[in-house]
Order: structure tokens, then sequence, then C-alpha cells
């Protein structure tokens, strides 16, 4: 089993995490699933998040140079340490098809401890 392996038993609810402050989710827009998956198949590879998830499907409304705009989307949604985000998002714009990426870096404010811990150790700090 490696490092990054979901843990096999059920969360103790012991204090034994991290603070959930040291953990984020960055959410991020993409035109389609496969964009979304390759980019964040390669954060997790690359130890710039512990685990992403994609939403394949969803709708987007909003003007872009005068006009409203709707467009199919999916959305890539990565957990990872709060002192990689500059980093994760810094690699996300890098490799985005868009001229500008929706990108948010949201706070974490509690969760599983085993979880928390678990997105932790996926994540290399530089």
């Amino acid at each position: 089993m490696s490092t990054n392996d979901k843990p096999p038993t059920r969360d103790t609810g012991e204090p034994t995490a991290p603070p959930a402050v040291d953990v984020v989710m960055i959410y991020a827009t993409f035109p389609d699933r496969q964009a979304a998956l390759a980019l964040g198949r390669e954060m997790v590879e690359q130890g710039l998040a512990g685990c992403i998830n994609v939403l394949p499907s969803m709708t987007s409304v909003y003007v872009w140079k005068g006009e409203t705009e709707t467009a199919e989307e999916a959305v890539l949604i990565a957990k990872l340490a709060r002192e990689g985000a500059d980093r994760a998002v810094a690699h996300i714009i890098a490799n985005h098809p868009y001229e500008t990426p929706a990108v948010l870096v949201i706070p974490v404010m509690g969760g599983s401890s085993d979880y928390l811990t678990w997105i932790m150790n996926g994540t290399q700090r530089v």
C-alpha cells in the first residue's frame, strides 16, 4: 500500500490530525472532463494535491467581453496542504486552456481527522 492510499479504517474521531486550517481546496473550472482530469492527475502525481475530484458536467453563466455567455464545463476540486496552494494555483494557471481560468482557494474549516491527515501526507510541501 502506498502512503497516499485511503485509510483502511473508519475515522476514530481522535484529534490526531493537523488543524483543518492546514488544508485547503482549490476549485477550478475547465472546458471538459478530460482537461480537468488530465491536469488533476498531474497535480496528484507531482504531489501538488493529495486528492482531486472531477465533477464532469455543470453549466456556467457569466459575462465575458461584454456578452452574457452560457457554457458547459467540468469542475476540478483539489485537496491539499495550505502551504502548497500558491504553487498549485500557479501550476493550474500555467497549464489551463482558458485565458482567465476560474481558480479559487477555499479554506477547510473542519472534517475527518484521518482524512485531513491523509491529504497532508499526500501533498509535497516545498
